[in-house]
């Protein structure tokens, strides 16, 4: 054919019946290690050691009074519970923000309130409420806690490797996050994938995880 030839035949490589039998059952190897340890990867339990235990005040009652117990029996000289703007039942009581709920509950349990601080983002935030809570917090700290070196965060389930991650992004260097994920009881955590609910906060989590590790790109508040 000539240089100015539409079309030209080409010799390429494809796999045997062998071969695709192969990739079939890589893949399958890979589906069945992100089903067997995905959700304990999201939901980490790394404690370090730390007088502030920080809370974020949308988990659940059963969560926050765990946090409750994790914060006298690891003798903690401070909690904190973040609080967002919520989105539902706000106007059937007087609490504006999910810290401000959270709290009433731990109170309602019998904790000590001078060891509570409630730390509300400070603007309505619509998207990466996580980072703006987190960056609250360490304003905060470093405001009136400037010696704090080390914290551990609460959180629910497999939002745990993100909070953990965002966190430590918004406190930088000067202050080691160590992270503590509750356990959710909306689904079975060795068989998430069996309920609808399990199977939405897993893989949703795990989309969420990827963007906020690899494609969020964080600017300060003012």
């Amino acid at each position: 054919m000539g240089r100015f030839a539409l079309i030209r035949k080409k010799e390429r490589w494809s796999a045997t019946w062998l071969g695709n039998i192969v990739k079939i059952l890589i893949l399958l190897i890979v589906v069945w290690i992100y089903v067997v340890n995905i959700r304990t990867y999201l939901a980490p339990v790394e404690p370090i050691e730390a007088r502030v235990l920080v809370v974020e005040g949308f988990i659940t009652d059963y969560a926050i009074e765990e946090s409750m117990h994790i914060f006298n029996e690891g003798n903690y000289d401070l909690m904190i519970v973040t609080g967002k703007k919520r989105i539902k039942g706000a106007h059937l009581d007087h609490f504006t923000n999910d810290g401000e709920y959270s709290a009433a509950t731990l109170n309602y349990m019998g904790f000590d309130m001078k060891k509570l601080k409630v730390v509300e983002v400070a603007f309505d935030v619509t998207r990466d409420r996580t980072y703006y809570s987190a960056l609250s917090v360490k304003k905060w700290l470093d405001k009136n806690l400037p010696g704090c070196r080390a914290v551990n965060l609460i959180t629910l389930g497999c939002h745990g490797r993100r909070s953990h991650y965002l966190f430590q992004e918004a406190f930088g260097e000067t202050i080691e996050v160590g992270i503590i994920s509750i356990e959710s009881k909306s689904y079975d955590p060795i068989k998430w994938w069996s309920t609808s609910f399990g199977f939405r906060e897993v893989t949703n989590e795990t989309f969420a995880w990827i963007y906020g590790r690899y494609f969020f790109f964080p600017k300060d508040s003012e």
